[in-house]
């Protein structure tokens, strides 16, 4: 077990103190004789220039502490190397670490990073960029797109941008193959999976493995607007690929020849990006330090202290979109 922990922490990721929080587990791990550095990301792609710095040291176990763009740029910089990474979510949808039941409350975290285990898992490429969780171009890219550029953050304004747009989302053309397969049509959402959901739980790909090899594809035609509840509801409930106009499939390449739409996202971060595109994946490319039982455990404690934080959050959030909305009420 590694003695030495590297925080790289990202203090504007979710709507908490990081540095604080961070401090905290920083005691716990000082009482045990471990050996701990913080440092704070000061701009875009600064988490992946810090990772790198450590990647030859396989005594340290490097932690990214934030949202999954965090974690996209810290794991970027390690893919192929020696050096473990865990990570601790403080993001808004935290695909990857909700997947794998990597705990969210503090009291669990020390835990989490000395008695962990290590589990090599696929990377996605999209040209010269890593994903880790899922890539693609459609209504979920339109959406990251408008939601980046939001100054306000948060679970409830992503589900505004949704309601918002839905109605007004007119799908997008594309010609792409898959695995020497063409396909040449109009789709709602075209998305390319390393792991199983988007974040939230919203689950578009409910059958990923992170370790096949493989990138799982899930294609959504555009459908009558009077199914978009159900669809939400297959989404959350893990059965979008049973729905009709879903086709799920997984593949080993992927080239994407053209797209109607300049929107493009990796790991819900949109992103420009230049046709052809090519996308590959990359076997057991990344150790990730993940908790020793992946599997879900009721735990009564942890369940109140998150619904706490999710009421708090929801009452912030909203208190945010009152004044956004009175905002540009006032601005027309």
């Amino acid at each position: 077990m590694n003695k030495k922990f590297y925080f790289i922490v990202n203090p504007i990721a979710g709507p908490f103190n990081n540095i604080r929080y961070c401090e905290q587990i920083k005691k716990e791990l000082l009482l045990d004789n471990y050996e701990v550095d913080i440092v704070s990301t000061l701009h875009k792609n600064h988490a992946f220039d810090l990772a790198k710095e450590k990647a030859n040291d396989t005594n340290t176990l490097i932690v990214s502490m934030g949202g999954d763009g965090t974690f996209n740029e810290a794991a970027s910089a390690l893919v192929y190397s020696n050096a473990p990474l865990a990570h601790i979510p403080r993001g808004s949808g935290n695909g990857l670490a909700r997947m794998l039941n990597i705990p969210r409350l503090r009291y669990q975290t020390a835990d989490y990073l000395t008695n962990g285990m290590i589990k090599k898992i696929d990377a996605g490429k999209v040209n010269d960029r890593y994903f880790f969780c899922t890539c693609g171009f459609g209504f979920d890219a339109y959406i990251a797109d408008r939601f980046n550029k939001s100054k306000l953050r948060g679970s409830l304004m992503y589900g505004w941008y949704i309601f918002n747009l839905f109605l007004k989302y007119k799908g997008i053309t594309a010609r792409f193959s898959v695995d020497g397969v063409a396909y040449n049509g109009n789709y709602f959402i075209v998305t390319f999976s390393n792991a199983n959901q988007y974040g939230l739980n919203a689950k578009i790909a409910p059958h990923a493995d992170l370790s096949d090899g493989l990138i799982d594809v899930t294609l959504v035609k555009n459908f009558p607007a009077l199914l978009g509840p159900l669809m939400g509801i297959a989404l959350l409930g893990g059965f979008i690929n049973k729905m009709p106009y879903v086709k799920t499939f997984q593949a080993a390449k992927v080239e994407i020849s053209s797209v109607s739409s300049p929107f493009f996202h990796i790991d819900g971060e949109a992103i420009d990006i230049k046709y052809p595109a090519h996308i590959n994946v990359y076997k057991e490319a990344l150790k990730l330090h993940i908790p020793k039982n992946e599997d879900f455990v009721f735990d009564r404690r942890a369940l109140y202290k998150r619904f706490k934080i999710e009421k708090y959050l929801l009452k912030s959030e909203l208190k945010d979109f009152i004044k956004k909305m009175a905002y540009e009420k006032d601005l027309n």
